[in-house]
């Protein structure tokens, strides 16, 4: 396991995340045996050392038990607990790395932004930083060839945007590695202003047009010092994108959040009567249960062929989106519709601390699940909720 790092310290050289081997745990092998005459001193050492001292027995599993799959069935929980969904997230972006070796958008690339929400000292987002830095440093400095989706067009551009927006909340600064990061995601822009090699497999909201990828590089350098911003780099970058939006006009309410998300600190990005449109048609989306649904964001065509959508649910990651959106576009946090989806979204969290969300296109791990409790753990941050 990569061990976490200071913020001041660029990642080195460190061993790649181990792969759980067949009948290991995590890819720790177990203790070699010993006989029973072998164990006798021990243990009576260890007795000893309990009855003298009592205090040093931990109270507590060293290990946090495994969350499990994403599954529908799963309970919902008696009671909301925001800090049951901040464990999850911990232990979301903590097993993505483990066993993929990668950053992506739904998991541990958007758990830089809420986990910073939370607590910038946690040691679980200190870790996460510092693999960010290192999957970076692989494939931007290093050079390492992209093999499969590691090292992919659209993983380095939405990694270097989560990292920006991490630098900004924990020191309000870049750091070398994310400065080096945004060099090459400026490089590697088209002429038009999109990242035109973004994955597009059909997967919304992340992977099914260019859109997504323009909106969060928008929220990323928006987020960036001015100085940043006035160097040549980030001026024709911003301008780039600009462009590109203003050729491409959002198709769905998911595209105008997530421009409203992005017009909090790149006010040209819409006309600020656009803005309060926008903002209306998404209050006017929310359902009678006081949730919102993907398929609704999507304008209709974001569900499976043989979805009906009068059958479609509220979903979380739509509520958890469209309350958070709501609060960038400065809706106040008292204010009745984000009440109610609030509510909505407290009935709604499993025993687990995670927020279930049936995948758009195909049955299989759900991980849009992983994005709806992050996106839940920072609309209840935006509207005040402590732990």
């Amino acid at each position: 396991m990569i061990k976490a790092r200071t913020d001041t310290m660029l990642p080195g050289d460190s061993p790649r995340l181990p792969i759980p081997e067949p009948g290991c745990e995590d890819g720790e092998h177990m203790p070699r045996r010993t006989s029973i005459a072998a164990r006798k001193p021990l243990a009576l050492a260890l007795l000893a050392s309990v009855l003298a001292f009592p205090v040093l027995l931990p109270t507590e599993p060293q290990e946090k038990p495994r969350r499990g799959p994403n599954l529908k069935d799963e309970p919902r929980a008696t009671s909301f607990s925001l800090r049951r969904a901040v464990a999850f997230v911990d232990d979301a972006a903590r097993d993505w790395e483990r066993q993929y070796r990668c950053v992506t958008c739904h998991t541990n690339g958007l758990y830089l932004a809420a986990r910073a929400d939370v607590s910038t000292k946690s040691s679980d987002y200190r870790r996460a930083r510092a693999f960010a830095q290192e999957y970076l440093k692989r494939y931007v400095i290093a050079k390492e060839k992209p093999s499969g989706q590691r090292g992919a067009l659209e993983g380095i551009v939405a990694t270097t945007c989560f990292l920006t927006i991490s630098d900004m909340q924990t020191n309000k600064r870049l750091s070398a590695i994310t400065r080096r990061a945004l060099k090459h995601m400026w490089s590697v822009q088209d002429t038009d202003g999109a990242w035109g090699d973004w994955l597009k497999c059909g997967w919304p909201p992340f992977e099914s047009d260019d859109h997504f990828g323009v909106t969060l590089a928008a929220i990323a350098v928006g987020a960036t010092p001015p100085s940043y911003r006035r160097t040549p780099a980030a001026k024709e970058g911003v301008r780039r994108l600009l462009s590109w939006l203003r050729a491409h006009p959002p198709q769905n309410l998911h595209h105008k959040g997530m421009m409203l998300w992005a017009a909090t600190s790149l006010k040209d990005i819409a006309e600020a009567a656009t803005r309060s449109q926008w903002t209306a048609e998404l209050l006017a989306m929310q359902r009678e249960d006081g949730g919102w649904r993907l398929a609704d964001l999507g304008g209709g065509t974001w569900k499976r062929p043989k979805d009906t959508m009068a059958d479609l649910p509220s979903d979380a990651y739509a509520t958890a989106f469209a309350v958070l959106v709501l609060r960038k576009a400065e809706v106040p946090a008292d204010h009745e519709r984000l009440v109610r989806g609030l509510h909505w979204l407290r009935k709604d969290q499993r025993k687990s601390g995670r927020w279930y969300v049936r995948s758009p296109k195909r049955d299989g791990k759900h991980f849009i699940s992983h994005a709806a409790t992050m996106l839940g753990v920072m609309a209840f941050r935006a509207c005040g909720e402590r732990l």
